[in-house]
């Protein structure tokens, strides 16, 4: 038998759900080879950890403890009238004042902007009675 074969039915070896002589072929091979014994013997220690896993143990104490955190009741502190009123005030205060922020950093932009664009274009004209070239070709037309 070969040891793809036999992994695969390894599980199944575990839980007694072989035929009788697929069972024998297997414990057959498993005297002859060490590394299906080695992985039989990890498929076990994980079974062990799965059947632990299963049935955790309770604590005898852990329903007394949650009965009695359960029926305390925790108590809420009232805020007072004027922290209810004041904090919708000022979040809305800040609201306003970022949007009036960025009206205004928007309408400083979009004038420096302009000047920028005539300044620039001023700069261009006088560029072209710097040169000698383009002077003497706007001469001759």
């Amino acid at each position: 038998m070969k040891t793809k074969c036999i992994h695969k039915d390894l599980i199944f070896y575990l839980d007694n759900e072989l035929s009788e002589e697929k069972r024998t072929a297997i414990e057959k091979h498993l005297e002859e080879c060490a590394d299906c014994q080695s992985f039989l013997a990890f498929l076990k220690k994980g079974m062990q950890v799965i059947e632990m896993e299963k049935n955790p143990e309770v604590s005898p104490f852990f329903y007394t403890r949650l009965s009695t955190r359960l029926e305390v009741k925790p108590e809420y502190q009232a805020q007072s009238q004027w922290v209810r009123l004041a904090q919708p005030a000022f979040f809305s205060l800040l609201l306003v004042l970022g949007i009036y922020g960025g009206l205004k950093m928007g309408s400083n932009a979009s004038t420096t902007n302009a000047n920028q664009q005539t300044t620039s274009s001023i700069q261009m004209l006088n560029d072209f009675e710097a040169e000698p070239i383009e002077s003497f070709l706007l001469n001759e037309l």
